[in-house]
């Protein structure tokens, strides 16, 4: 007997475009924006001080999808101050019209909305405690992501595109929880597949906006824009929200919290679990300096897993969304989890924070079962018992028959008069059999340091915020070194891992900026 499922599925095809020019808008000074031949040009020819310029095209399609595709050609030359491409949510700005005012083009923050800023003007500025950040002196190509009002990451473009037409490429994949962004400028990728929590598919429409500074002026042109829509979104469950910890303040007597939550079974299916992670104004009681913070989970025998090391900024609140599902065997059940960060000895000041989870629905193709501990707690460099030396131990690890793929997730922190400021070399080795064959070791080189501090998205901050740093930032979560081991494991059998990271040549680098 044959069993026959038939449905009648309906669909409706995107709208063409609404009647209408694109519409400009002019906020600052000068003639204004224009679009002739089919060049939007952003800036008028005479380069003039204090622009602030927009255009907006109609909604060309209705409906929310699941990938959408920018191409087009941009032409921006050195000076300042630069401009973005605004996907405007229809929800909140209409599907025609003039875009909305925007203070700052290179910071294009708009509420449901996501936007590519694109920065040519970040000069050269050794001032240690000022509002600038490029004291090395890097070139001026910044390409920035921002999402509902928030800027989410700031990077050099790889390859020079001030000057001439460059090809510019924006791709958005939504996914469980989120979207994959992919950038590409002049032929080289500034993100690939960068995640962007949170950010669900919504009907869009296409702006442009761009400004000059009163000290410097640029050319922002745009042409052979093509806008594609891909599959009709599909309607998610939403996902399941857990609050941790909501407005805790922590001061000279307690520098740390508690708490015990009720997290969904370890039986249910997630596709990916986002933390939140907010540090608020803490008024007069906020501590200024930059302290270790972590977001722990506190196991049953009293061990403390660090999930999500971070560094408090100078006095500037910050707001992280952090993809923590590779610690789901961790995050099951009643558990305790901890945030840390200030001191028992200033002022008795602290930090305001808050934590919540949100465990999105789905059946990932691999499902992490277990997250294994490896190197947790502090080492100390060049103390009486050379604790650095000796913290690092070799640690065997029973790689369980039903293993398809393992990760090794490193994070490292501190404050330090040596090494904070010095880059330094590490190597992981992974023996795939303990005590098998050397040549069959795999050695995982990596330099521990962050040279992108001063293009923190909170900034700017009231301390050394810029500095590059040894692999962590102020006002910055601590990004993780990724191994991934899944090629060379030997399912069923015991690994061992080292880790040997190198001295510090402190004659090599200054011990501080």
């Amino acid at each position: 007997m044959a069993r026959l499922i038939a449905f009648l599925i309906l669909v409706s095809l995107p709208l063409p475009a609404l009647a209408g020019e694109p519409v400009g808008s002019r906020f600052g000074e000068g003639d204004g924006p224009s679009f002739a031949d089919g060049v939007y040009r952003l800036l008028d020819q005479a380069g003039t001080p204090g622009q602030s310029n927009a255009i907006a095209e109609d909604r060309s399609s209705k409906g929310a999808f699941e990938s959408l595709l920018f191409t087009g050609k941009l032409r921006v030359l050195e000076g300042g101050d630069g401009g973005a491409i605004l996907f405007l949510s229809t929800a909140e700005y209409g599907v025609r019209g003039p875009a909305p005012f925007v203070a700052n083009w290179t910071e294009p923050n708009l509420r449901k909305t996501f936007a590519v800023g694109i920065d040519v003007h970040n000069p050269p500025n050794r001032e240690p405690f000022g509002p600038w950040g490029n004291y090395q002196g890097l070139p001026e190509r910044e390409i920035s992501l921002h999402w509902d009002g928030r800027e989410l990451v700031k990077r050099v473009a790889p390859k020079e595109f001030r000057g001439d037409f460059a090809e510019l490429e924006i791709k958005v994949d939504h996914a469980i929880g989120g979207a994959e962004v992919t950038v590409e400028i002049a032929g080289a990728k500034v993100y690939d597949r960068y995640f962007v929590a949170g950010m669900a598919p919504y009907e869009a429409r296409l702006a442009f906006g761009a400004g000059t500074r009163a000290d410097a002026t640029t050319k922002f042109d745009v042409k052979d824009i093509s806008l594609g829509h891909f599959t009709f979104s599909i309607r998610r469950r939403p996902p399941v929200h857990v609050e941790v910890f909501h407005h805790v303040m922590t001061d000279n007597k307690t520098t740390s919290y508690d708490a015990e939550v009720e997290l969904p079974p370890a039986d249910w299916a997630f596709d990916r679990v986002i933390l939140t992670l907010d540090i608020h104004d803490g008024g007069k009681m906020w501590d200024e300096w930059d302290r270790n913070g972590r977001v722990a989970i506190v196991t049953e025998s009293g061990e403390v897993l660090e999930i999500v090391p971070f560094i408090t900024s100078y006095r500037t609140p910050c707001h992280w969304k952090v993809d923590v599902t590779h610690f789901r065997p961790l995050l099951a059940g009643k558990t305790t989890f901890r945030i840390s960060a200030g001191t028992t000895f200033y002022k008795n000041r602290g930090y305001l924070m808050s934590v919540s989870l949100d465990f999105h629905h789905g059946r990932p193709e691999l499902e992490p079962f277990a997250a294994v501990p490896l190197w947790h707690g502090i080492a100390k460099y060049r103390t009486a018992d050379n604790h650095f030396k000796d913290f690092f131990v070799p640690k065997t690890v029973t790689i369980p028959a039903e293993t398809k793929a393992a990760r090794l997730f490193m994070t490292t922190t501190g404050h330090s008069q040596i090494g904070e400021f010095t880059p330094s070399k590490r190597t992981v080795v992974f023996a795939p059999v303990k005590g098998g064959p050397a040549d069959a070791e795999q050695r995982f080189e990596n330099v521990l340091w962050k040279a992108d501090c001063y293009l923190n998205p909170n900034r700017p901050q009231y301390g050394t915020w810029k500095y590059s740093r040894a692999g962590w930032a102020p006002g910055d979560v601590v990004r993780p070194w990724w191994i991934d081991l899944t090629p060379h494991l030997v399912a069923g059998k015991e690994a061992e891992l080292r880790y040997e990271p190198e001295p510090y040549d402190l004659s090599a680098y200054p011990q501080k900026p």
